[in-house]
């Protein structure tokens, strides 16, 4: 070999050895010095955590019914395998599963906390779409097919506003706040309640998430399991209401709005009502009319909300209404307290009155003659109460009308939305208008008119404290909650939360009206055969329209037994037409399924 041979020959062994040097020298430093770094990116790869959904706590009537379960069902979800997410797969999600891949790019984004984690694309998917991601499951890296529980309701739309329903969509801050003081802390795109006894309850309801340690293969499907960490279920609820009493109370709203609906009632659509057990407040059934089916409100949201009836508002506690005559025993009990009627004096009723320049008229101009209070509640004449309200004044007439619940909410924390309603008073109209309150105007407010809205539960709760004579309890669904382990956790007890001082002998006074209403000769006399007594009241609420041909709103309120209350009740049709036509036959339906009266009764 000649020099110039040996010569390159050193220089290619020379640039040979250096490179091994290198190489060597890097894959020490990899090996040693950085071991522990690509030890655990390779373990992350390689393994993942896989949570375990802890299965919700089931929801119950008060006898045990169940109303609320779950079943398995089919989860899509994406995984981060270390290289970010494939637009290939993305794009192919997005046709499958009906999303738009801005959509699935979002819950990317705002879950990067747990990209390591998998992100849930879509719940309760088909098994056609399990069987077209497994056929193609090397040419979707990072997509996971996960067998999680689905919550069913098991009576599909009965006491959907109580019950509510689970979504993913945004938790108002101040629910996240109640949230994080019960222990739980919400984080984006977890599925959680969103309205009803499922909202208002999650922390409860959800349990605790287990979790299962796998190893992946290059696609993100899991080859072996390591470790598992079984899920804590959530606790189960009780509720106060009956299955039975509450599927007649939505079976006769729906029959009353459905023939209104069908004699062109067009402006009819609406109802509520609710029950009360005056013992305790316990609520035995709430209905809000038109309602939903929690099953499939994924699918029937974009109808339901554009539907003017307003399906996923619950109008037992959402909506305040006018009440017209029903909140005649607050002004009865003013006068009678305030010692400005006695239970014998008489008013005389001749259709129509003219006090300070405004003329004033009993409904449809009926002439009553003489009655006294007794006479006055039980053909509901609003002549008489007219006289009352002048005489005990707007500003006692409003301090009455707060003792009696309304113009606050009454305490229902069970579920979330109570409005508060309105009261007609000085401060309230001086909030709207620069005009003084006038005498006119207490006369409009003595017989339930004038600014005064109020929910169904509050009406419901209004009966409720006449029946106690004068106990107000804080109205409530939940029972009692029982843990996965069938420990108790909690049982309600009745909560006090106010009382009207007024005397016996008005108290009594009071209840013998309402019990006139319901009997012959009375606003009430569809319940003359009802075979235990009633105590009620008829209400016309008038609705101003330009043509004065709006129906007015039916509304009716009753307690019973009279000489026991075990049950108080408010039903509210709204355009449904002369006080009692439409709310009466709803109540009797009521009062017949709790006392268990059959025809042949």
């Amino acid at each position: 070999m000649d020099k110039k041979m040996l010569k390159r020959t050193r220089i290619f062994i020379s640039i040979v050895a250096f490179i091994f040097i290198v190489l060597s020298a890097r894959l020490a430093y990899l090996q040693i010095f950085q071991h522990e770094q690509y030890w655990g990116r390779a373990e992350k790869n390689r393994l993942r955590i896989l949570p375990i959904t802890a299965p919700r706590g089931e929801i119950f009537d008060r006898y045990g019914r169940q109303l609320v379960s779950n079943r398995p069902g089919f989860t899509v979800s994406l995984v981060d395998l270390g290289q970010g997410y494939d637009d290939d797969t993305i794009s192919y999600l997005s046709r499958l599963l009906e999303m738009e891949e801005e959509e699935i790019n979002e819950k990317i984004r705002s879950q990067y906390y747990r990209r390591y984690l998998p992100i849930r694309l879509k719940t309760d998917v088909s098994m056609e779409i399990v069987s077209r991601i497994a056929e193609r499951r090397m040419e979707l890296p990072g997509v996971v097919i996960e067998v999680q529980p689905i919550r069913h309701f098991v009576y599909g739309n009965f006491a959907s506003h109580i019950l509510g329903y689970m979504g993913e969509g945004t938790v108002p801050d101040w629910v996240m706040e109640q949230w994080e003081k019960d222990g739980y802390k919400y984080q984006v795109g977890d599925l959680v309640g969103q309205a009803g006894i499922e909202m208002a309850w999650e922390p409860l309801l959800r349990g605790v998430d287990g979790g299962i340690q796998v190893e992946v293969n290059s696609t993100g499907q899991a080859i072996r399991e390591f470790e598992r960490v079984e899920p804590k279920p959530g606790d189960a609820l009780y509720l106060t209401i009956d299955t039975r009493l509450q599927q007649v109370t939505e079976q006769a709203l729906c029959e009353v709005v459905q023939g209104l609906l069908d004699e062109n009632n067009y402006y009819a659509g609406e109802a509520a009502a609710v029950v009360l057990d005056p013992r305790s407040g316990a609520i035995l059934a709430m209905a809000s009319i038109p309602s939903y089916d929690p099953n499939t409100l994924r699918l029937d949201f974009p109808d339901l909300v554009k539907d003017q009836r307003r399906p996923l508002v619950n109008k037992a506690i959402e909506e305040h209404y006018p009440v017209g005559s029903t909140f005649k025993m607050v002004t009865a009990l003013a006068a009678l307290q305030e010692g400005v009627i006695s239970q014998g004096e008489k008013v005389y009723c001749g259709g129509t009155v003219t006090r300070y320049g405004a003329t004033k008229s009993c409904y449809r101009k009926t002439a009553h003659g003489s009655l006294n209070i007794f006479q006055a509640l039980q053909k509901s004449c609003n002549i008489f109460f007219y006289e009352m309200g002048l005489r005990v004044g707007i500003d006692t007439l409003a301090h009455y009308s707060r003792e009696f619940g309304f113009g606050n909410p009454v305490g229902l924390t069970d579920i979330f939305g109570e409005k508060k309603g309105i009261v007609a008073s000085r401060e309230y109209k001086s909030s709207l208008y620069t005009d003084p309150w006038y005498p006119a105007e207490t006369m409009d407010a003595a017989i339930g008119q004038s600014f005064h809205s109020i929910t169904p539960l509050q009406l419901a709760n209004y009966v409720a404290i006449i029946a106690g004579r004068g106990t107000h309890y804080r109205p409530y669904l939940v029972q009692k909650v029982v843990d996965s382990e069938g420990n108790i956790k909690m049982i309600a007890e009745p909560e006090l939360l106010h009382f009207v001082e007024l005397d016996d002998a008005n108290w009594d006074i009071i209840q013998q009206a309402m019990s006139l209403v319901t009997m012959p000769g009375g606003t009430g006399a569809r319940l003359a055969d009802f075979p235990i007594k009633v105590a009620g009241k008829t209400g016309t609420a008038q609705v101003v329209g330009k043509d004065g041909s709006i129906p007015s709103h039916s509304l009716f309120v009753a307690f019973a037994p009279l000489e026991d209350p075990e049950i108080a009740l408010s039903v509210f049709v709204k355009h449904g037409e002369s006080g009692g036509s439409t709310s009466i036959p709803v109540a009797r339906r009521i009062l017949e399924a709790y006392f268990q009266i059959t025809e042949e009764q």
